[in-house]
């Protein structure tokens, strides 16, 4: 038996298959060529994407630099999602990226919320825009994220991405304290990478940081968690305060992060009350859902009690409004 997942709650837009439905469109917007010979060539760039990951994505964000683009990709998301099934999804972004070009962050937040909000309505598919700081910024380009974060009451979630070996969750505090007594939720990106050396303290800095995450930044969400099955304690925290953790077996796999899909324990946090859900991160260039889905079965052989958490989840752990 095989779960049936409706949502996904770990989505980077800008890294989704959506992409690739408007590739020719962004790069014409942009008066660019396609730098590569290929599609396969272009994909194959991506494979260890924890190396200079904002260089790699910069072959998609360099293009994304008007509203037009950007509405049409948001647009294409919901979109292609609506197609596949799902009534339900979270998409990331990270407005940083996308203002080289002149664009403020409030106007690039704009763009991508008409886009999504146009295909909402077009498709009946509910979306949760995901608000994202890239940790390399400055603390006060952070800061002004999570203003602008701010003023959509709610409609939109607070997450940190990227290079986390480099820039380690507590950088971005004083943005997440903004949203603390406010409407917006919080997600973030913890214990998913850091530096492999000192190999003796590599599980422990991953842990430090999902403890960041959850008692400092105080999240509703936390993404990736690699290290949380190993630890009882947080595993008690999230169960006990309703923390939905956000997956991504086959991303860690595939980035050579973990070495087998059972260091994550999927199946254990699932007994425990975990609200745990699969999601695939970057289908772009990574493993699709059904291969997510078909991998992470074939090694846990999920029990009906498991699929039927994993099918729940997706709306226990839902960040926004569900319907």
């Amino acid at each position: 038996m095989k779960p049936k997942i409706l949502g996904l709650h770990h989505d980077h837009i800008d890294g989704s298959k959506a992409v690739l439905g408007v590739l020719g469109d962004l790069y014409r917007l942009a008066y660019k060529e396609f730098p590569f010979a290929s599609l396969d060539d272009w994909l194959r760039y991506f494979q260890n994407v924890h190396e200079d990951i904002v260089a790699r994505f910069d072959t998609v964000t360099s293009v994304l630099q008007s509203q037009e683009a950007l509405e049409l990709l948001a647009y294409n998301y919901g979109r292609l999602r609506s197609e596949e099934g799902y009534v339900y999804v979270e998409g990331k972004f990270a407005p940083q990226y996308h203002i080289r070009g002149g664009l403020t962050i409030r106007v690039v937040v704009g763009a991508i919320y008409k886009g999504l909000r146009r295909a909402e309505g077009e498709f009946g598919i509910r979306i949760v825009p995901v608000i994202c700081i890239g940790r390399e910024a400055d603390p006060l380009v952070g800061m002004a994220i999570a203003r602008v974060a701010c003023e959509y009451s709610g409609e939109m979630v607070l997450d940190l991405v990227c290079d986390e070996a480099n820039h380690p969750p507590e950088k971005h505090l004083k943005a997440y304290q903004l949203t603390f007594g406010t409407k917006v939720r919080r997600d973030c990106h913890a214990g998913e990478w850091v530096s492999p050396e000192p190999r003796e303290t590599y599980k422990e800095r991953l842990t430090q940081n999902i403890r960041t995450a959850l008692f400092d930044l105080r999240c509703d969400g936390i993404g990736h968690a690699i290290t949380l099955g190993e630890n009882p304690d947080l595993v008690s925290y999230v169960v006990d305060h309703g923390i939905r953790v956000a997956g991504c077996p086959l991303s860690n796999l595939r980035s050579n992060l973990i070495h087998s899909l059972g260091e994550l324990r999927v199946d254990y946090l699932l007994d425990r009350g975990v609200i745990y859900t699969l999601n695939a991160d970057d289908d772009l260039f990574l493993p699709d859902m059904n291969t997510v889905i078909d991998e992470c079965d074939a090694y846990y052989n999920f029990t009906e009690n498991q699929c039927a958490a994993l099918q729940e989840n997706v709306f226990r752990g839902a960040l926004g409004r569900v319907v």
